[in-house]
């Protein structure tokens, strides 16, 4: 019997799985931020480590596993993988290891077939995709640098933006307005701007946490359920630049004419309501009409064990899916699926 590890790691957790070649799933770890650019290589490494440890300390195996496949956000360039590379085979996890930007596992996770397009909306926002041919197509992935736009930061800092420019007259009044007041515990937008303000400063030891204002993307989707214009128009340019990623991807791939899915992948596009999947599935069938819009079944760290297995020559089939399932962690199951 051959094992395998399963590693998603991002900006905000680190999911990690051990499973044989049935399919079974035989230990579950969890981690923090593995993400090297948000957290820096040793933090990064340290959560990767923790959540394969206890994955295998659950599964009452000691590494090495035959093969490790690494969904890891942050690598992106060739510079990073000359960072990663070495460091994760050092950990001495897996006999063979294999790195790829994390947007490969979710694309893996959410496929009925080897190709296809996936644009993650997690904390940050990336997109690939793979095509017939096997050809891969892998965005930088590295936010306004490589000119990315729709991630949880970026909504959360739009959010901010918004409910600045109602309170000084600039913008639509919102009901986010009173909603993210609520979230923070602030009694107005002047002291919330006061406390962000500060906590840009060095001098300000104590002020506000950035990271609180990831927990406010929910609050998008239930203003706009609830008729918001504001917080509407909000979903509907993220759905819009989702579309419009997709279909460079698409067509770099050139399956225009043909009925690619595309994986929706990260905790954005769990949010409440219809809006932002029919803003995206309506973009992109305008480049690609065939196309199939897929919110994945399983999380992304499932993608990492199926391409493990894969990479070890198993033939993933209906027998391995259904091993999955049966034996699959509650919380690595999808709340997009009823």
């Amino acid at each position: 019997m051959s094992l395998v590890l399963g590693v998603d790691a991002g900006a905000s957790k680190t999911f990690a799985l051990v499973a044989d070649d049935e399919g079974h799933i035989l230990g579950f770890g969890q981690g923090g931020p593995g993400n090297h650019q948000a957290v820096g290589l040793e933090p990064a490494l340290t959560e990767i480590r923790r959540a394969c440890e206890e994955a295998l300390t659950q599964a009452s195996v000691s590494p090495p596993v035959d093969f490790g496949f690494f969904g890891l956000a942050g690598a992106d360039l060739p510079v990073d993988f000359a960072l990663l590379t070495p460091a994760l085979e050092g950990m001495n996890l897996a006999r063979r290891v294999r790195i790829k930007n994390d947007t490969m596992v979710a694309l893996r996770a959410g496929l009925k077939r080897r190709w296809g397009v996936a644009v993650i909306c997690g904390t940050g926002f990336n997109a690939g995709g793979i095509g017939p041919d096997g050809r891969e197509v892998q965005l930088p992935g590295l936010g306004a640098l490589s000119g990315d736009w729709g991630g949880g930061s970026d909504i959360a800092q739009e959010v901010i933006r918004l409910i600045c420019r109602a309170w000084d007259g600039r913008g639509q009044p919102t009901m986010l307005t009173e909603m993210v007041l609520a979230a923070l515990g602030l009694p107005s937008v002047e002291e919330l701007i006061s406390q962000l303000y500060q906590s840009q400063l060095d001098y300000y030891p104590g002020q506000f946490d950035q990271r609180r204002l990831l927990a406010l993307v929910p609050l998008v989707f239930e203003a706009a359920y609830a008729g918001d214009q504001v917080a509407q128009e909000l979903l509907m340019r993220v759905g819009t630049e989702v579309g419009i990623t997709a279909n460079a991807i698409i067509q770099r791939l050139g399956v225009e004419a043909a009925d690619v899915e595309v994986v929706l992948g990260g905790s954005v596009f769990k949010g409440k309501g219809p809006l932002l999947i029919d803003t995206v599935t309506q973009v992109v069938h305008r480049v690609a009409p065939q196309a199939t819009i897929v919110l994945p079944e399983f999380e992304p760290v499932v993608g990492a064990v199926l391409l493990a297995l894969e990479n070890l020559g198993v033939e993933v089939n209906a027998g391995i899916y259904a091993n999955l399932r049966a034996s699959l962690p509650d919380e690595l199951r999808s709340e997009q699926i009823p």
